[in-house]
């Protein structure tokens, strides 16, 4: 562990994205769904969350880039200029496409991205996103806008009903979060609040079938924030589109072993991705 730790490089892309970075070989960018503060993992718990999320990439010979937003966010930015934003960053750093993964809103940056600047992307893998938010998603992000408007708060407990299948679960869960979210600091509220607001303009369904980017879909069947069949959508109108759906799990299946060991042969196939349905 501390070895590994001592190989974790923190640094900054242009425009401002800081990054944690692990590993050597294919640089592989991971974009993570949505953080309270645009700045990398401090150290301690939750910098060994980042790790268990990077580490399996980075032990099968990848660079693995672990890259928030940037700071300093203006409130009024779209979703397109955000997904500018990286395209130039990974084309002054690395100067050729890159493999780029994304989960929840950070998939929905890497659907912006190949739709918009697919000359940085080499293979795209989108976790836990589709083509718009889904309707879940988008109330979930609405309702926490309202809390950091009206109280600075960053409303986790507004996340239980797409994590959460069973409804007294739900129920009971909501207080304990509700509570904990009070001892969440978001620095700059205008951060969190500017990302809301310009996913919830994201729509990239009618250029679906103009992405010539090899894309894997890759989501769980108890993923409540979004319908399945705009996951299904997502990939089948992609031209090279694939669709994975774990029936077991849900939103957050970014550590399943499931999940590393098919996006890894995803990215290492040398002849591409294979239609999917």
């Amino acid at each position: 562990m501390a070895a590994e730790l001592a190989a974790l490089r923190e640094g900054v892309f242009a425009g401002g994205l800081p990054y944690l970075a692990l590993g050597d070989g294919e640089p592989l960018i991971y974009l993570p769904g949505g953080t309270a503060n645009h700045h990398n993992p401090p150290p301690g718990f939750q910098r060994q969350l980042t790790l268990r999320t990077v580490r399996p990439f980075a032990r099968v010979g990848f660079e693995v880039f672990f890259t928030n937003r940037w700071p300093g966010m203006s409130i009024d930015i779209t979703w397109p200029e955000v997904a500018a934003v990286h395209a130039t960053a990974l084309a002054e750093h690395f100067g050729r496409p890159v493999h780029v993964l994304g989960h929840s809103t950070g998939g929905s940056i890497v659907m912006q991205l190949i739709a918009d600047h697919p000359e940085v992307v080499r293979r795209a893998v989108v976790a836990s996103t589709a083509y718009t938010l889904g309707p879940v998603a988008r109330r979930a992000q609405l309702n926490m806008l309202r809390s950091l408007e009206t109280t600075g708060r960053f409303a986790a407990e507004e996340l239980v009903d797409g994590m959460v299948h069973r409804r007294w679960l739900r129920a009971a869960l909501r207080p304990p979060l509700r509570l904990a979210s009070r001892w969440i600091n978001v620095e700059n509220p205008t951060d969190t609040m500017a990302m809301i607001k310009a996913e919830d303009g994201f729509d990239v369904r009618s250029r679906l079938p103009g992405i010539q980017t090899e894309t894997l879909v890759i989501c769980g069947a108890k993923d409540g924030f979004w319908l399945l069949e705009m996951f299904a959508e997502t990939a089948c109108r992609m031209p090279h589109g694939r669709l994975i759906m774990y029936p077991e799990l849900g939103h957050s299946l970014v550590t399943s072993p499931k999940f590393v060991a098919d996006v890894v042969a995803f990215l290492n196939n040398p002849e591409g991705s294979s239609r999917a349905g």
